[in-house]
């Protein structure tokens, strides 16, 4: 998705629109620096959920967390330099997933509620 944002950014930077580069636009400056920051938090999520893998945990709750956030991110970054791009953007436009958002989404709920009836019996 990287490729996407340098596409993007590219475009923003060269093309001029009502007299200003289109990057100097404040919606289309606002949208580029989402993507740095989806970006970025995509790739924290992903370093995150390695190293408790790294640790020799399952991390199956960290990996479903991590699945669901950085799909949607990906797509929101996709979404946005569509947008910038335009008419180009049609043509370039991706979905990335590791299967589908509610699948770990309802991996996760089933674990809290694994855990809430463990407190629960424990407690």
């Amino acid at each position: 998705m990287a490729r996407a944002d340098e596409i993007a950014r590219a475009y923003a930077t060269t093309r001029s629109v009502f007299g200003k580069l289109l990057v100097d636009h404040e919606g289309v400056g606002f949208m580029l620096a989402d993507n740095l920051i989806d970006l970025q938090q995509a790739a924290l999520m992903i370093d995150w959920c390695a190293s408790v893998l790294d640790a020799g945990c399952a991390a199956t709750t960290e990996s479903s967390m991590a699945k669901v956030a950085v799909s949607e991110a990906l797509f929101r970054v996709a979404d946005r330099c569509v947008q910038i791009l335009g008419g180009d953007g049609v043509s370039r436009a991706f979905r990335i997933y590791d299967g589908p958002t509610e699948a770990h989404k309802w991996s996760l709920a089933k674990k809290m509620k694994r855990d809430a009836l463990h407190v629960n019996r424990a407690g």
